[in-house]
Formats: structure tokens, C-alpha cells, sequence
């Protein structure tokens, strides 16, 4: 049952994100309802923005400060969201850690944002070793995100047919798709009816606690004084540098 209390960690202590990712996941709703010219995920996003499919892109360039650049700006605050029990049930979502500040309300990782969460750890952790820096990403890490990414890839199984023209790596180039519009799935993350006050504070190293990842309610949230009481008391989040 989704009303039993399932709490984040002892004062905020640290849960890995894989432990806390029962996901809007694509599967987990098809038996409640059928859209078959717009999104199964409870944003309801259609498929309705003609974007062009490129083979090069400023995150592909030769100057690798800008590549950089660009993957690092990519802004994963919007990945979890925090939907009323009610709600969750009325999804038929599984069950899921409660949100901090209010025990009638449970955190849900948004699938997409996990997936780029996992493009840039893939991206970083292959730097990383052209480079021979110490300390990189672990490779059981990595190891997992690109399983998650083969899973999500086979679920959906885009069955698009793509030009072949004489490029490498061409396949596609210059095909106008349609596609969702990612900024009202932003939008639709931070709607005060499921925003979490969640930001992810670096995209490369957890932080020591995950509650400090949940400590971005605004001043007009009717949790802001609830989030306020608890780091005055525990202590406010530690600077994470990537």
C-alpha cells in the first residue's frame, strides 16, 4: 500500500539513486490507459515538435571545452517529482520513498532525466579515462547505466525508419522528427502540485546526504518552513564539486 511510511534515511543519510528509483516508468502504465497519439507518462506530452536530427551537434564539436560545456549545462534539477499518494495510486505506480517534508507524499524519478543522468556519467567516466584521471566514475556505475539505457531502448523500441546517405555515422541526417516538448515536461516537474525542492547539487558525485538534495523549496512552498527547521537543526548542504 502506498500509505505506509517509507522514510528517506536516518537525518538524510545517503541512498544511492538506484535505491530510490522506483520510476514513472513507461511499462507500469499501459494497463491503466491507452494514448496512442501522445505519451503514456503522466505528463501527457504529445509527440508534436518538428525537430531536426543532426549528425553534428555543439555536443559533438571538435572544441571539447564546448562539448563539455554543453553536457555539463544539461540540467537534470527536474529529474524526481513529488505527487500526492492519491495521485501515485490513481497512476497505479508502485510504491516509493516519501517525500521528506510531507509523509502524504511520495518521490518519483521522472525516466528521462535518470537516462541523461546516465549519458553524462557515460560521457565523464570515457574522459576520464583518455585522461588517466584518478578517481573516476566507477565502473560498476557505468556498467549500469548503460544496461538501463539498453532496457529503456528495447521497451521503446523506435521503430522510425531512417535515410542511409553516404556519411559516416549518417543514418538520419537531416530527418525532421516529432518530437516531445522538453521544457513543458520542466514545467510540469515543477508544478507546485509535485515539486520536490530538489536539485541535484553535482551530476557526478552523490552528495553525503541525500535529504541535502531536497533543500530547494521557495520561499512561498508550504514546505519552505519545514525544509527551513530541519537544516537549521541538522545543517545546510555542503558545496559538491563535480
Amino acid at each position: 500500500m502506498l500509505g505506509e511510511y517509507k522514510k528517506l534515511g536516518e537525518h538524510g543519510s545517503t541512498i544511492e539513486d538506484g535505491e530510490l528509483e522506483p520510476t514513472v516508468a513507461d511499462g507500469l502504465l499501459s494497463h491503466k490507459r491507452e494514448h496512442p497519439h501522445t505519451s503514456e507518462l503522466p505528463a501527457g506530452l504529445a509527440y508534436d515538435v518538428p525537430t531536426r536530427y543532426s549528425l553534428s551537434t555543439d555536443y559533438t564539436s571538435d572544441n571539447q571545452t564546448l562539448a563539455t560545456y554543453m553536457w555539463d549545462s544539461l540540467n537534470l534539477d527536474s529529474m524526481v517529482i513529488a505527487p500526492t499518494i492519491e495521485w501515485a495510486e490513481a497512476m497505479g505506480l508502485p510504491d516509493s520513498w516519501d517525500f521528506p517534508w510531507d509523509p502524504t507524499r511520495k518521490i518519483y524519478f521522472v525516466k528521462v532525466y535518470h537516462q541523461l543522468h546516465c549519458l553524462k556519467n557515460i560521457r565523464r567516466a570515457f574522459n576520464q579515462l583518455l585522461s588517466g584521471e584518478a578517481n573516476p566514475i566507477p565502473f560498476g556505475h557505468v556498467e549500469h547505466c548503460l544496461d538501463t539505457l539498453r532496457q529503456d531502448l528495447m521497451c521503446r523500441a523506435d521503430d522510425t525508419p531512417m535515410p542511409s546517405l553516404q556519411l559516416v555515422n549518417g543514418a538520419g541526417e537531416g530527418q525532421i522528427r516529432q518530437c516531445k516538448d522538453f521544457e513543458k515536461l520542466v514545467a510540469w516537474t515543477k508544478h507546485p502540485d509535485r515539486d520536490a525542492c530538489y536539485r541535484r547539487l553535482s551530476d557526478y558525485r552523490p552528495p553525503s546526504r541525500s535529504i541535502d538534495r531536497y533543500a530547494f523549496c521557495a520561499p512561498d512552498s508550504e514546505y519552505f518552513a519545514t525544509m527551513t527547521r530541519y537544516f537549521e537543526y541538522y545543517g545546510y548542504p555542503e558545496v559538491v564539486e563535480d
